[in-house]
């Protein structure tokens, strides 16, 4: 698939978080639409693409967001970067790197996102992250499992 295809679904998905997706939440689960692409790009090309597109898709998410401008993007930076390099140099070959890597991510990202805000505002980290951060981590990595699962992803002939 080229960049600029690429480019346009991940502008897509980032319309599509900010526009619907309060529509999937779920009390105070929120599934990002945006991470698995960025799970994909690090799991399917080179680290320094996984960083610009990582990057490119967190700066739109944070300039429709609530987060500090640069929040989202520097933590889709480093996802995708792991995720590429963990997958193509390392020694660390996962069995389902799909999953793994999925749910690692929405981890990640949730604890990194769910810290500003408890610093922003006062409250402590570890209570806000397990009634807010720790469900949006577990649902996005449903959803995104639950895409892989299905037979939606694969390339079909015509």
């Amino acid at each position: 698939m080229s960049r600029w295809a690429l480019s346009g679904i991940a502008f897509a998905l980032v319309v599509l978080d900010v526009s619907l997706g309060g529509l999937l939440t779920m009390g105070t689960a929120r599934p990002s639409l945006t991470l698995p692409f960025v799970v994909y790009i690090g799991l399917s090309r080179s680290p320094i693409e996984a960083v610009v597109f990582g990057f490119a898709v967190g700066l739109c998410q944070d300039l429709f967001g609530s987060l500090t401008l640069g929040a989202t993007a520097l933590a889709y930076s480093v996802i995708g970067f792991a995720c590429a390099k963990l997958w193509s140099e390392s020694w660390i070959r996962l069995w389902w790197p799909w999953g793994v890597s999925l749910i690692v991510a929405g981890l990640a990202d949730q604890a990194f996102a769910h810290y500003l805000l408890a610093r922003g505002s006062g409250y402590s980290f570890f209570p806000v992250f397990l009634t807010a951060g720790l469900p949006s981590a577990a649902y996005t990595a449903l959803l995104g499992l639950m895409w892989y699962l299905s037979p939606l992803h694969r390339v079909r002939a015509s």
